[in-house]
């Protein structure tokens, strides 16, 4: 493993940075973005979408 941290969903990599897409009214920015800064893909929560938790490369 050499530590690089992808998203979950696509497998694109991700960076430790908050989107630059996220919106305020959003809540608290999650910690991880695409490479290109916008939020991570998507997933079903509780309480409606939010963006899934990146995953170590394999």
């Amino acid at each position: 493993m050499n530590g690089q941290m992808v998203c979950s969903e696509c497998g694109e990599p991700a960076q430790e940075s908050s989107p630059a897409d996220w919106i305020g009214a959003w809540g608290t920015p999650p910690g991880w973005s695409h490479l290109d800064g916008s939020s991570l893909c998507p997933i079903m929560g509780g309480n409606g979408y939010k963006p899934c938790q990146p995953e170590a490369l394999r």
